[in-house]
């Protein structure tokens, strides 16, 4: 294991080392981000596209999870990997008696959520929400979704997935809507693909759920991706299409090749899409990127011969923390924030004037935190989040007073 962790830790800092905002990995090589794009900058570290959990800092390999900066590796114990926390050291792991939250750190397990799983699909993590949410298969072909709640195990959604190997869905970090394609017209013969589907979306607030379109199997609505910093849902098939967070469509392009794959930077604000042409040796793939908030191209796309198709990944700092409110109660000040970009811990800035950082703070990775005794006066704060890639934006200041 320590073999492993050293390994590990020298790829990784390697790469960090050449100080780029975003750090793109396409198959086995590293791609040029910002500076170099499109270039190819050497090999891809081993595990680059293992999960990466605690805010980028440790890697989970089989029932291992590594800390590639201290060099130390921590085992998971038995199960599989079945989801875990962007923000946090924690992994989920499917036991067969339910799903065990693991501390990588130390190693301590806690069950979350009761119950067998020989026919548990996925898990996601709502990472700024701190939720687990879990799929399982019922009989008949139809999936339940469940979350933990306060009296065990909690039902939020009886349905059909139109495909659940894998399983095409997103949670929000912020744990207030599920985006999943859902089957419309099973096929006859069991186990089959489905005839149709849709696209849905279960509001956690309300309960309703919301499908938009029927899409032939030919035209599905394909890999999705969540855009955190404008709150928007992005499916990337043959055609890409831009939905608001209430599944109102915003826009479509039409995209060539024949893989596609599409990173989002909640840090620099870019849209990575990278196409493949399957058709043809060697294999050609075109690297483009977009400004996220008005999809402008920001240069030509740089087109490469490789004998991959992806995955894509993405590494990158946080983007600023949105959503930041304040609770005056007396002395007492609370604070509450939705964390952008999986950010392991955070900084407030405080000032005694607009714009200034008199007093910074250290805070963990929660999206809450509580101030007593505070001295009577106008405060304006700012926070900025941070993981092992590097320090985020500051999220918008704020003005608090303290009578």
């Amino acid at each position: 294991m320590a073999r492993i962790a050293m390994v590990v830790s020298f790829l990784l800092l390697s790469v960090l080392s050449a100080g780029a905002q975003d750090l793109l990995f396409e198959g086995t090589r590293q791609i040029g981000a910002i500076g170099h794009f499109g270039r190819d900058v050497g090999p891809a570290p081993a595990l680059v596209h293992q999960p990466l959990i605690g805010g980028g800092r440790f890697v989970v390999s089989g029932d291992v999870a590594v800390d590639w900066r201290a060099g130390t590796s921590v085992p998971l114990g038995p199960g599989f990997l079945v989801g875990f926390d962007r923000a946090r050291p924690r992994a989920f792991m499917a036991r067969p008696d339910g799903v065990w939250d693991v501390d990588v750190v130390t190693g301590i397990a806690l069950l979350v959520l009761e119950g067998p799983t020989i026919d548990l699909v996925a898990c996601a993590h709502a990472y700024s929400a701190n939720v687990p949410f879990c799929v399982f298969t019922r009989p008949g072909g139809e999936q339940e979704i469940f979350r933990p709640g306060p009296q065990g195990a909690e039902r939020l959604l009886t349905t059909r997935f139109a495909s659940i190997a894998p399983l095409n869905w997103v949670v929000t970090p912020d744990a207030t809507r599920i985006y999943f394609e859902r089957c419309t017209d099973p096929a006859p013969v069991p186990g089959a693909f489905c005839v149709g589907s849709d696209l849905a979306m279960f509001d956690l607030r309300t309960g309703v759920l919301t499908t938009i379109g029927v899409s032939s199997p030919f035209d599905p609505p394909g890999l999705f991706v969540w855009d955190e910093v404008h709150e928007r849902l992005l499916t990337v098939a043959a055609r890409v299409e831009v939905y608001s967070s209430d599944l109102v469509r915003l826009g479509v392009a039409t995209v060539g090749g024949r893989c596609r794959q599409l990173a989002i930077s909640p840090h620099t604000g870019r849209v990575y899409l990278n196409q493949t042409d399957r058709d043809y040796t060697p294999i050609v793939s075109t690297l483009t990127a977009f400004n996220s908030t008005t999809y402008q191209v920001l240069g030509p796309g740089v087109t490469r011969s490789t004998g991959y198709c992806g995955p894509l990944t993405l590494l990158t700092a946080p983007g600023a923390p949105r959503a930041v409110q304040a609770a005056v109660a007396g002395r007492t000040v609370t604070l509450a924030w939705t964390n952008v970009g999986a950010a392991s811990g955070f900084a407030l800035d405080v000032g005694f004037a607009p714009g200034r950082s008199d007093l910074s703070m250290s805070l963990g990775p929660e999206t809450t935190a509580t101030f007593n005794a505070v001295p009577p006066g106008t405060y304006y704060l700012r926070l900025r989040g941070g993981n092992a890639f590097g320090g985020g934006n500051p999220s918008r200041e704020i003005a608090v007073t303290v009578r």
